[in-house]
């Protein structure tokens, strides 16, 4: 905050708001610039003040931003609070495809036996016995759920 230049300062500024000025303060408005560019801002003040007085312009209806408000509260802390899952999900869908890319050379082989093996002229009771091992159904099983997973966690971020 500046130190005061002028003692008459603050007798100006009253005058200047009210208009009235003795005779001994307009001529010290006058002769000191400090006091007549004060003269200047108070009156450009009070022009303004009455102008924006003059504005009847209505305030907005406080509802719908409160509404908007509320709605992102609850959006953040949505996200807050999902932040965990969302990862949990990331790390499963990361061990389902390492487990996957594990098990690819050696699922190849059981996958290709499994396709010869088949005999579609068969009731279709026989065919999880025609798929081969267990382990082949455990591995594509966890390829397939990997794979929804990663599509319902991409389609949960876009939206």
């Amino acid at each position: 905050m500046t130190t005061k230049s002028c003692p008459h300062e603050e007798a100006v500024t009253v005058a200047a708001r009210s208009g009235d000025w003795s005779p001994e303060l307009k001529a010290h408005r006058d002769g000191c610039l400090t006091c007549a560019e004060l003269t200047l801002v108070v009156a450009a003040l009070a022009t303004d003040a009455e102008e924006l007085a003059a504005i009847e312009a209505p305030l907005p209806d406080p509802a719908p931003i409160w509404f908007k408000a509320q709605l992102a509260s609850r959006e953040r802390d949505f996200r807050r609070a999902t932040r965990a899952i969302v990862w949990v999900q990331r790390a499963a869908v990361a061990v389902t495809l390492a487990v996957g890319l594990a098990f690819v050379p050696g699922l190849w082989n059981l996958v290709k036996g499994a396709y010869w093996s088949l005999d579609l002229s068969s009731p279709v009771a026989d065919l999880p016995r025609a798929a081969g091992s267990p382990l082949l159904v455990i591995v594509v099983s966890m390829l397939v759920l990997g794979g929804l997973a990663l599509w319902e966690l991409t389609a949960a971020q876009e939206n």
